[in-house]
């Protein structure tokens, strides 16, 4: 029997007592919603059951917030991660056949600028996603150290989650490069891209499985909040309940 059991039991024999004690106080006239003491006495014992399974729907609601957080980065990171491989095919191309270098710059350059739109869109509820830029002064988020990188919290049922942003808009720097100019290292940039894909690849595992367990965690919330809903609903008194019911005297008249 666990804490809310003991409270319950205790309360439930000791209410026809409570009960003359609470009718023999003299008040005003109830309203037509009044409630009897008994209703009142298990709304409070309640209480705190109610509250935490409101806690937990908020959690819920928190969870599939960043779930779906995570799933526009995750989105996001996979886009630039696409335009990354392409635009590494076309510099290894350009080193292996210099005369292809006219016809494939631009298609390089609009696959860069298409990296620097996704990573100024990526937001929610206009929080900045993968642009550290946007991190300044907005009081939801902690920038740690180097600026990299910043934190925001998530609270969930009975703890907070540390949800982490990482910034991606120093790639808004590939939008510079012109694959055709004689004097670009191709093979600086080939190893760039490739370092670049690497890391565009982690941001994206790491947060599709994020909103995964996230939306998990969504759900697990819902179902905890529920029985705690139920539990709350059962521990409400019933007239017709023979433990509630008054008995008629304090003192047992039996000897």
């Amino acid at each position: 029997m666990d804490f809310f059991d003991e409270i319950l039991t205790y309360t439930y024999l000791k209410s026809s007592s409570l009960s003359l004690l609470l009718d023999s106080v003299q008040q005003q006239a109830p309203a037509i919603t009044q409630k009897s003491g008994k209703q009142m006495m298990a709304e409070a014992l309640t209480g705190r059951i109610r509250s935490d399974s409101s806690m937990l729907r908020q959690g819920a609601k928190n969870a599939t917030e960043a779930s779906n957080i995570a799933g526009i980065v995750a989105n996001s990171s996979s886009a630039i991660l696409t335009n990354l491989n392409q635009m590494l095919a076309l510099a290894q191309e350009v080193k292996a056949d210099s005369t292809k270098a006219a016809a494939d710059a631009p298609k390089f350059t609009a696959l860069a600028q298409g990296i620097t739109s996704t990573i100024a869109n990526s937001k929610y509820n206009n929080i900045s996603l993968l642009d550290k830029s946007g991190w300044t002064g907005d009081s939801r988020l902690t920038i740690n150290g180097g600026g990299n990188s910043a934190s925001l919290k998530i609270q969930v049922g009975y703890d907070n989650s540390t949800f982490t942003l990482n910034d991606m808009s120093y790639l808004n720097s590939l939008s510079s490069v012109d694959l055709s100019s004689p004097t670009l290292d191709l093979n600086a940039l080939i190893s760039n891209l490739s370092t670049n894909i690497t890391t565009a690849t982690i941001i994206y595992n790491g947060n599709s499985a994020l909103s995964t367990a996230y939306a998990g965690e969504s759900a697990f919330l819902v179902k905890q909040a529920d029985i705690l809903t139920k539990a709350a609903k059962d521990a409400m008194p019933s007239e017709e309940d023979p433990l509630l019911r008054d008995l008629g005297s304090i003192i047992s008249t039996t000897s």
